[in-house]
């Protein structure tokens, strides 16, 4: 089995759906994933899925992650700067947009009844408008994945895309290990790892972070080599 660990730059603003309503936020921390699918894309000869239908569009799957042959941890946030924004127009005839991380701007557009003149300019419906609180360039991260010993290694600096239309681009180079940060719902939903291994992981980790759906819930610092010991071998067989 090979172990790489990298830090991750972001060079292009990154938005995900971590939360909606109004307002489409991205969470610091990085599902696993989504890591798993831009480096399948990229690296692994992972089919690209272009469109769901019926109960796939409102119901991921991500049973096939399974059949590949790594595994990757949660981006853990090193630093990160979570004040991007994109206005974008929901109105069904066109869509629209601008960025900024301009807060003051941000505030207008957000709380005020009037319209500031770079939006009304941008021809958006701004009736329509959606707030995404993305992720701004520079940010990084940390990483890190295991593979099978037949794999060939991800190269020195691996460049991958992330996010919403995939605006999110990643650079990354080799780094000392930290901290790791597993995903439950990969392990738990995908891999299928039993209950009991699973509450070892919980007494071998320093925490548990709870998110606001199933996917965003985190195993954070858990015993690098409890890890390599007693979860890889059961992840990639």
């Amino acid at each position: 089995m090979i172990e790489q660990t990298f830090e991750a730059t972001l060079y292009a603003p990154l938005f995900y759906s971590s939360s909606e309503g109004r307002a489409i936020k991205t969470q610091p921390t990085l599902s696993a994933t989504a890591l798993m699918h831009a480096l399948g894309y990229r690296y692994f000869g992972l089919e690209k899925r272009y469109a769901e239908f019926g109960d796939a569009a409102t119901q991921p799957d991500y049973s096939h992650l399974s059949d590949l042959p790594f595994f990757v941890t949660d981006m853990r946030p090193i630093a990160v700067e979570t004040d991007e924004r994109t206005f974008r127009s929901t109105d069904y005839r066109s869509e629209r947009h601008f960025t900024t991380n301009d807060l003051e701007l941000a505030r207008q557009i957000e709380g005020t009844k009037s319209v500031p003149a770079i939006l009304e300019n941008s021809g958006a419906a701004y009736q329509t408008i959606r707030n995404y609180l993305g992720i701004a360039p520079g940010s990084t991260f940390e990483f890190t994945i295991w593979h099978r010993d037949d794999l060939t290694e991800l190269p020195e600096n691996p460049f991958f895309k992330m996010g919403i239309k995939q605006t999110g681009e990643f650079r990354a180079a080799a780094a000392s290990l930290d901290t790791l940060v597993l995903n439950k719902y990969l392990l738990t939903e995908v891999y299928e790892l039993d209950t009991d291994l699973l509450m070892r992981l919980m007494e071998h980790s320093t925490s548990f972070r709870r998110g606001n759906d199933p996917r965003l819930q985190h195993f954070v610092g858990p015993d690098p080599e409890f890890v390599r010991t007693e979860i890889m071998p059961e992840v990639l067989g």
